[in-house]
């Protein structure tokens, strides 16, 4: 081998290094941008599905999730809340006081439905869904050892209540839509009569 061959080797040796390195690189780059964007994506997913204040779903997932679960039950309760006295609150103690308000009552929710779906609606109104045959003494009773529709609130002294209504699947409806429509007219009548759970008959 000539010395010009020699030198004509070790050049493309160190080509071929540098090719592997460089390609390394890009790989090892893209594998980081591609993590970024994966973490990027869920965490924006999260941000769509869940409502930011409460962690409960947000009304377009809740929607989607009761859809599904019609899908497959036909049987099912939708459930309104409302926070009776919430106004009271952001007035007389500020509104970051009823944002935390508004956590402590979600989080009354969420335990007591613990396994069925809890959306936020907007504001201090909640939509909770349980899959299957109606049964409302389930229902009531968890709504009463849940502290849900009354409850003693610490940090403002305050005893809240809040209304709720509630429409069943099929008799009242057989999609989201027409079951929101009268479960929205119970809670109308909850609000101006026993500021319990009202149920759409």
């Amino acid at each position: 081998m000539t010395a010009i061959e020699k030198t004509e080797f070790i050049l493309l040796m160190i080509i071929a290094v540098l090719f592997c390195f460089f390609t390394f690189y890009l790989l090892v780059k893209l594998k980081i941008t591609k993590d970024t964007l994966n973490k990027r994506i869920k965490f924006l997913e999260k941000e769509v599905r869940y409502d930011y204040l409460t962690q409960t779903l947000s009304r377009r997932a809740f929607i989607e999730e009761v859809k599904i679960a019609l899908a497959n039950d036909p049987n099912g309760t939708l459930l309104i809340f409302d926070v009776n006295g919430f106004k009271t609150v952001n007035d007389t103690f500020g509104h970051l006081e009823g944002d935390n308000l508004i956590k402590r009552f979600s989080s009354k929710l969420l335990k007591a439905f613990d396994k069925n779906l809890v959306g936020r609606l907007g504001g201090d109104e909640f939509l909770v869904f349980i899959s299957g045959e109606c049964d409302k003494e389930f229902i009531n009773s968890k709504l009463r050892t849940s502290g849900v529709t009354e409850f003693r609130d610490k940090p403002t002294k305050l005893t809240l209540t809040s209304c709720c209504g509630a429409a069943i699947a099929p008799k009242n409806g057989t999609n989201f839509e027409s079951l929101y429509e009268k479960a929205d007219k119970a809670l109308y009548r909850s609000k101006k009569t026993t500021h319990k759970i009202v149920y759409c008959k």
